[in-house]
């Protein structure tokens, strides 16, 4: 199969949430056969030889500025600054189906041009909500009214997708609330890029939270922890992840709590293999906890709330619930003397390999595309 791909951002290196699902969905792709034409916007992550492996064609596309989509009135920031009239020029160099990975990526969808042409789109959440949940955490003004006004056109946007044939969806909550938009949405749970368990049986020396600390959700569950959790125990804490020194040493001296900054995809899944506890509270129940995989495939104890694991309710058996700072410390001194145990490791492989594996789910993928 031949197919066009129209990604949000330039999936490489796979180092967030967005970008793991995009690059490892392209790879498997690639494994079963696919001829890819990619097609990448981008404005801080530059073009990347590697991506050529996978694909028989690269294209990238700088997202244009503000002040170039400000007459866009009714269309998000973050969709009208991946306009482009190129783009537009290759997809009607040929006619395989174009897929639209991330609702960012789909401003020109809905041109005539592509009227007759197959239109499918993954959706990595539901934006509208999303935005408005991160404007509700962000303490900047200007970018939180930024990210208010555009949770109130996402809230127009995504309800106008009947131009793509299907929607893909990440979660169960997200296809559930694209149901009432559109006839053909199916589950496509998030691709890993974990190929078997690796979680070590034994006792790891330290707690650990991760996350990109640009985005307030993770900043705000980071500063919870340390405020309400990690000041009551006298445990070794490790926080990591993009730019955590700039966000968080200001909480964090005279503590306990060593802060790993940007650290690369393997330091990091070190540094989740090596823990006796993952910590994950979230306060967002949006689209899939990409950190939730991880630390499953990869780490021992997982400590989350139910926000963390509202995308899928499969996951909960794998997981200690704690849904309060109390919770929380009194979980934590308990994992924290009790070793991880080959049992508990077979139960993650069963589980994981059947609901959440990456090359079962690029074989459906293939077969949705393939029956149109």
């Amino acid at each position: 199969m031949k197919i066009n791909i129209v990604c949000l951002d330039n999936p490489y290196p796979p180092n967030y949430g967005g970008a793991i699902d995009i690059f490892f969905r392209i790879k498997q792709l690639y494994n079963q056969g696919c001829k890819i034409y990619l097609y990448c916007f981008y404005s801080d992550r530059e073009p990347r030889q590697e991506l050529n492996y996978y694909c028989e064609k690269v294209y990238y596309y700088k997202r244009k500025s503000f002040l170039q989509t400000v007459q866009n009135i009714l269309t998000p920031f973050i969709v009208s600054s991946r306009k482009s009239n190129k783009l537009l020029s290759k997809l009607l160099s040929n006619e395989y189906p174009i897929f639209f990975d991330g609702l960012q990526s789909t401003f020109i969808s809905s041109r005539k041009e592509l009227k007759n042409r197959k239109k499918y789109l993954r959706i990595h959440n539901i934006e509208s909500i999303y935005m408005k949940k991160l404007s509700t955490s962000e303490k900047e003004l200007v970018r939180k009214v930024g990210l208010k006004i555009d949770s109130l056109r996402y809230n127009y946007f995504e309800r106008r997708l009947n131009h793509f044939d299907k929607i893909f969806t990440i979660s169960l909550n997200d296809q559930n609330f694209y149901k009432n938009y559109h006839k053909k949405v199916y589950l496509l749970s998030v691709f890993h890029g974990h190929q078997k368990v690796k979680s070590k049986e034994g006792f790891g020396d330290y707690i650990f939270y991760h996350g990109n600390f640009d985005v307030s959700e993770n900043l705000k569950a980071a500063i919870f922890l340390i405020k309400n959790v990690f000041n009551q125990i006298h445990i070794p804490v490790k926080i990591a992840g993009r730019n955590v020194l700039n966000k968080l040493k200001k909480y964090t001296n005279n503590t306990n709590i060593e802060l790993v900054d940007s650290p690369s995809v393997i330091k990091m899944q070190e540094l989740i293999i090596n823990a006796q506890i993952n910590i994950l509270p979230t306060f967002q129940a949006t689209g899939f906890k990409l950190k939730l995989i991880n630390s499953l495939f990869l780490g021992r104890h997982c400590i989350v709330n139910n926000e963390m694991i509202a995308s899928s309710n499969r996951l909960q058996t794998l997981c200690i619930l704690s849904n309060s700072s109390n919770e929380f410390i009194k979980n934590i001194k308990k994992l924290f003397s009790i070793p991880f145990t080959k049992n508990e490791v077979n139960k993650r492989k069963i589980l994981l390999m059947k609901y959440f594996n990456d090359i079962d789910k690029s074989k459906a993928f293939i077969k949705q595309i393939s029956n149109e």
